[in-house]
């Protein structure tokens, strides 16, 4: 996970609200300077001025091949849009550890029994059951972390 370092040039670039606005859009999909004026309501020499400032400030790129540019988004400026996706994944796998444990100590609580009064030992299906259901949770959020890690992952060229 790569952190995203701001200085001050990069908080004047996104002090402007139609800066930020047409990073908004660019996030839904790569658009032409015109579909952006027409988004925002604005005239294109302004939404030109306001995507060469973010051009500069490494946030938004363009392709030269065509007759028309599309505008995109470049990695940096994902990550300040979305800076914080992989806190999912840690909070899925922390909680399948919480899970993982207390379904361990279920099963292992059930194995060794209850020993009453007479010296025979008593098992209660009950620590079976949870126990068998925390482990399923468990599996099923290793599964959720595995889907979202490969979700947030960057899409090789």
């Amino acid at each position: 996970m790569k952190n995203v370092t701001l200085d001050r040039d990069d908080i004047t670039t996104l002090a402007s609200d139609v800066r930020v606005a047409i990073l908004k859009s660019l996030d839904t999909r790569p658009m032409t300077m015109s579909e952006l004026a027409d988004r925002l309501g604005l005239a294109k020499s302004t939404v030109h001025e306001h995507l060469a400032v973010l051009a500069d400030a490494d946030l938004v790129t363009h392709e030269n091949a065509r007759k028309w540019r599309d505008y995109t988004l470049t990695e940096r400026g994902r990550r300040i849009l979305h800076p914080g996706r992989d806190h999912r994944i840690v909070f899925l796998l922390g909680t399948s550890l919480v899970a993982m444990t207390a379904g361990v100590l279920c099963v292992t609580s059930f194995l060794h029994g209850f020993t009453i009064q007479g010296g025979s030992v008593v098992r209660e299906p009950l620590l079976l059951y949870a126990g068998e259901a925390l482990l399923c949770i468990t599996i099923a959020l290793w599964y959720l972390a595995l889907w979202c890690r490969r979700r947030n992952s960057p899409i090789p060229a």
